[in-house]
């Protein structure tokens, strides 16, 4: 009588034990895939690059990174400055035509629709990049403003 009732002691460890263990795992597995990602991207004190899939790309600073839609302030975006008439010489190299290539940085709300904000749909942007502030991009926002 006494090994029955030893037995029946066992069983019901084990099946704590089984029960412990497998609600160790269920929070180890929620905590791995849940957690948010230490060392987030997004450095609020700098100014970002967000690469979208249609090839543009906007600066500014984001927030709500971990939002279906991420918010976007002080935008601006990249546009080249084409000359008016191509001053290439017969012969000259291409390379040379590039090199000639300027940028200029214009600040999102000067369209004709005058937009004032920008939500970007998660799932458009390939990246993000914190800008070093002694970039040309960063050093341009800075003297525009």
């Amino acid at each position: 009588m006494a090994e029955e009732n030893k037995g029946g002691n066992d069983g019901g460890v084990k099946w704590i034990l089984i029960i412990v263990i497998v609600v160790i795992i269920a929070v180890v597995g929620y905590w791995f895939f849940k957690k948010p990602a230490s060392g987030a991207v997004v450095d609020a004190s700098k100014y970002q690059a967000v690469f979208l899939t249609n090839g543009q790309t906007y600066f500014g600073k984001v927030s709500g990174e971990k939002n279906a839609y991420v918010s976007l302030d002080e935008v601006y975006y990249m546009v080249l400055k084409r000359p008016l008439q191509s001053q290439n010489k017969e012969g000259e190299d291409q390379n040379q035509d590039q090199a000639r290539l300027e940028y200029t940085l214009i600040k999102l709300g000067k369209e004709m629709h005058g937009p004032i904000s920008m939500s970007i749909s998660k799932e458009q942007i390939l990246f993000i990049e914190n800008l070093a502030d002694d970039s040309k991009v960063v050093s341009t926002i800075k003297n525009k403003k």
